[in-house]
């Protein structure tokens, strides 16, 4: 893809969400390279900037693009914080109109009358998004998340979204219109709170850690709900689908769940398989175990930018574990598999 289909797919993303195929192709630009995930982190930052800005019809928005463009090295990630640094109102100013220009130039209006719209955002592996939705409540989703939601409430008794992933949440206060998060296991209810939910489709277990204000988890069958476990600040729920049980704990270090959404992966005291499941999310690889005996580990670690590889050889020194990285292949469709990476015990 040339840079300027990138940056269309990028504008799109970043403004309303993409469709399945759409979504398929940033993917897979994100996943070649380190580079393209700074340079997408670097786009995302000033989106969110931009929105603050207040743009005069005096502003030369053709000279503004051309002299970002001139002047934007994406070589390095600390070379692109120096520029932005520098020139943000220029940067900042001008690749919002872009977005904007390409977006409604290419999009048709439509207005649907007394019909619910929805809409679907997703976090691109190795990225993580925001959105703010339509009553204030603004959601952070981690790499590989996918967030359902309607472009408005207001024709509805409850505030309903949907989520495959891992998301935080900050819930604007709404007494008579609850908020509602649908997992494909449980729902969370709440008013108005600040919580971190996990829960992928294609895992069993679904953990919830609630920072501020007050949730409950809820069991939906046919049109009847019932009401698991309510939650009070810094405690934590992990729901296991398979067995349909609750675990249930409280005083917890609620900061490594929701570390991810300021760029970190925090280990504390977790066994293999919770490393496993977020560095597989996380960098959009496949991870397998090959020696049991590792299950008799816990790891504890901190990373911040660290690249996958930097990760793994910082495990392999704090433990007694190897590992061996195969390369992504190109598959016959043109399109390439996952790096698979396969942790031993080191003899």
């Amino acid at each position: 893809m040339n840079k300027h289909e990138i940056e269309n797919i990028i504008s799109k993303q970043l403004i309303e969400g993409l469709d399945k195929q759409e979504q398929a192709i940033l993917d897979k630009w994100l996943s070649q390279s380190e580079k393209n995930q700074n340079e997408y982190k670097a786009y995302s930052r000033l989106w969110e900037k931009s929105k603050k800005l207040v743009v005069s019809d005096q502003i030369d928005t053709e000279y503004s693009l051309k002299r970002t463009k001139q002047r934007i090295n994406f070589r390095t990630k600390k070379r692109w914080i120096v520029y932005a640094g520098q020139a943000v109102a220029v940067l900042v100013l001008s690749i919002a109109i872009s977005f904007f220009y390409t977006y409604l130039s290419t999009e048709k209006q439509s207005v649907v009358a007394e019909q619910q719209v929805y809409q679907e955002i997703k976090a691109s592996y190795g990225t993580q998004t925001k959105v703010i939705l339509a009553d204030g409540t603004t959601v952070w989703l981690n790499s590989g998340s996918t967030l359902r939601f309607p472009s408005s409430f207001k024709n509805s008794s409850e505030r309903n979204v949907e989520i495959n992933g891992e998301g935080y949440f900050e819930v604007t206060e709404n007494k008579l219109k609850p908020f509602v998060v649908k997992t494909s296991k449980l729902d969370i209810r709440v008013l108005g709170t600040s919580f971190n939910v996990s829960a992928y489709n294609e895992y069993n277990s679904m953990t919830v850690a609630l920072v501020k204000g007050k949730i409950s988890l809820e069991r939906k069958s046919g049109d009847e709900r019932k009401e698991l476990i309510t939650l009070e600040p810094n405690e934590l729920v992990e729901y296991d689908s398979g067995n349909k049980k609750l675990y249930h704990s409280s005083g917890t270090y609620i900061e490594k769940y929701t570390a991810w959404k300021e760029g970190q992966i925090v280990f504390f005291n977790d066994p293999i398989d919770v490393v496993v499941k977020r560095l597989e999310k996380w960098y959009n690889v496949k991870i397998s175990v090959s020696d049991k005996t590792l299950q008799n580990y816990s790891f504890t670690a901190t990373f911040i930018d660290e690249s996958l590889e930097q990760v793994l050889k910082l495990l392999s020194l704090s433990s007694p574990m190897n590992y061996k990285i195969i390369p992504a292949k190109k598959q016959k469709d043109n399109s390439y598999s996952k790096r698979e990476i396969t942790l031993s015990l080191k003899k």
